[in-house]
């Protein structure tokens, strides 16, 4: 591989190093995209709009916002009034017998039983009742006051906000996963045609080296170690080419492509038009706040707040109005003909309040819990300001390097295209070797 070819793959590289290093807005602004044809390449806003669309992640993220939002309208049902029926029929097949004190019944006043009647006597067995009876009957409850349950409301609109969140922070996930598979299969396409540039003079320098050597103008020495430069190039090369697969297979993964079918890209990556000027290179500022996974931590912060919110006013107990409405009918035949119908209404409303006054210390634990929570989640979010201003100069070094490597393989490019004229013309002339 001659020098020129080597200062081109580090430019593509730094190329590639740059244009990971920049730092996507917290916002995805990513315009709707025509598709190409099938067969068609795909460009970089091309196969990021296709993943927006197919990536499970995303799907998956959606599902649950969608399930939060559930939540909140299960939730709300519990507020509104519930209403109920019921129906039951009865049978009795062997009505119970009941034991009437006949002293207690006396029809003839002027009648003096004796003292101490035997209990045989005293005691009559009869049976009260029918055999069939129907009742229908309908309830309705309405909450009038339960202080955890408009604080759990407010909790879960919140969380549907959360997921809301979790949706753009996995949208900037995949645009960033699917930018960097497609620059680095850009690259290693790029890498790949070089090193088969290379290999074809390779092979052409190495057949002329061989007829001179017959002639006796080269030394068996140089045809051994252009030998060996072209095994190793064409082992470099076979390693690439994989390496181009599995790139593509990572691109496709990333979109939510399935792996076995095909893809082409559009761009091309040169040593020119594709790097950008360090002066155009604009990295997010260090501050935290401008970050989406700083809202998703403040967010988490207001629904454990929410939480040891709901279990405080919990102590206050609930209040619930119900009422009640019955009917039931009588019959001594399943079937009779003989005795009409006749229902009997049964109905009421009250008033339930319901207070716990010791809980072995339940609700107090909760609450200590979810401010404990709280506590951890605005240590997170400490360690999250400095790890942001720790990746932002990360992120500016690596720029940084990067350009340099840049600007210095594009300067090394331009002396080895320099020696490659003078080393040409002075082999046509006739005062230089092939070797040169």
């Amino acid at each position: 591989m001659n020098n020129t070819s080597t200062r081109r793959i580090r430019i593509l590289t730094a190329t590639m190093l740059l244009c990971m290093l920049v730092v996507y807005p917290s916002k995805t602004t990513l315009k709707a995209q025509n598709m190409p044809f099938e067969g068609a390449p795909y460009s970089l806003d091309q196969c990021i709009y296709y993943a927006l669309k197919h990536q499970k992640n995303i799907e998956n993220a959606t599902f649950d916002k969608y399930l939060a939002e559930k939540r909140v309208k299960e939730i709300k049902g519990n507020g509104l009034p519930q209403v109920s029926g019921s129906a039951q029929f009865q049978h009795v097949v062997k009505l119970p017998t009941s034991l009437i004190d006949i002293t207690r019944f006396q029809l003839d006043p002027t009648q003096v039983l004796p003292p101490n009647l035997p209990d045989s006597i005293r005691f009559a067995s009869a049976q009260f009742g029918v055999n069939y009876n129907l009742s229908l009957g309908a309830s309705v409850t309405q909450l009038l006051f339960d202080g955890s349950f408009f604080i759990g409301l407010k909790a879960a609109r919140e969380f549907v906000d959360l997921q809301e969140l979790n949706i753009r922070r996995t949208e900037i996930e995949t645009q960033v996963a699917v930018t960097k598979a497609y620059y680095s299969a850009l690259v290693n396409e790029e890498r790949a045609r070089l090193l088969r540039t290379n290999l074809k003079r390779l092979d052409k320098l190495l057949a002329t080296t061989k007829g001179l050597f017959k002639e006796g103008f080269a030394e068996k020495v140089d045809v051994d170690r252009l030998t060996i430069a072209k095994n190793n190039l064409a082992q470099e090369n076979r390693k690439i080419s994989r390496l181009v697969d599995l790139g593509y297979d990572l691109l496709k993964f990333q979109m939510g492509m399935p792996i076995q079918e095909n893809i082409r890209l559009d761009d091309k990556i040169t040593n020119s038009d594709q790097v950008p000027a360090i002066s155009s290179l604009v990295l997010d500022p260090a501050s935290a706040e401008n970050r989406l996974e700083m809202s998703i931590l403040q967010q988490s912060i207001r629904l454990q707040e929410r939480d040891a919110q709901r279990n405080r006013v919990g102590l206050f107990g609930t209040l619930v109005a119900f009422g009640n409405y019955n009917l039931q009918t009588f019959r001594p035949r399943f079937f009779s003909i003989e005795t009409k119908d006749k229902w009997f209404p049964n109905y009421f409303w009250g008033l339930s309040y319901n207070v716990t006054f010791f809980d072995g210390l339940q609700k107090r634990a909760r609450i200590q819990k979810a401010n404990l929570e709280v506590s951890k989640l605005r240590n997170q979010m400490a360690i999250f300001e400095q790890s942001v201003l720790l990746e932002s100069r990360n992120a500016s070094v690596g720029v940084t390097n990067a350009w340099t490597d840049v600007e210095n393989a594009r300067e090394n490019q331009e002396l080895a295209e320099e020696v490659y004229r003078i080393s040409t013309t002075k082999y046509k002339e006739g005062v230089g070797s092939n070797l040169e």
